[in-house]
């Protein structure tokens, strides 16, 4: 006789492997908000993290987008435990980043200083936080519209005169 598996211990595994399948469940660029669409196509160009607040909200000043990064974070984190992109930290001299722990995330993406240019980091972009798109980014990528990549298509905050 096979042992029950829904109660104690065994019920909450079972409900946490759900839940990360609902996590990964498969998504469509059309689900994907208008800030994960900036940090998705700013990430298939390995931008720095400073560049990708030019395509979020266009109707800001740069102090005012400051003001509220703490979204555009939220955003990112959320990309990254979907396993769309990742943080990395680039170092000048080397070609590849030190991929930043999903832990240190929050911590890291609070600091406003990383949202912001490096002196080298605008001269060179060879210095500060570089989001990259993943393999499983890729293939979000490759469905729907976004074949052509138009964050202001999504973005709700635009002004057009």
């Amino acid at each position: 006789m096979a042992p029950k598996l829904t109660t104690g211990l065994h019920a909450k595994l079972i409900a946490d492997v759900c839940r990360k399948c609902e996590d990964w469940a498969v998504r469509t660029w059309d689900e994907l908000s208008h800030e994960e669409q900036c940090l998705m196509v700013n990430a298939r160009e390995h931008d720095l993290l400073p560049g990708t607040l030019h395509d979020w909200r266009t109707d800001l000043d740069q102090g005012a987008q400051l003001a509220l990064v703490s979204e555009l974070a939220d955003a990112l984190v959320s990309l990254v435990d979907l396993g769309f992109v990742e943080v990395r930290r680039i170092v000048p001299g080397r070609d590849d980043g030190d991929t930043v722990p999903r832990a240190d995330l929050p911590a890291v993406l609070a600091d406003t200083e990383v949202w912001d240019y490096s002196e080298r980091g605008w001269d060179y972009r060879d210095d500060g936080l570089c989001i990259v798109v993943t393999a499983r980014g890729q293939e979000l990528m490759g469905t729907d519209r976004s074949g052509v990549p138009n964050p202001q298509a999504s973005n709700p905050y635009l002004i057009i005169r």
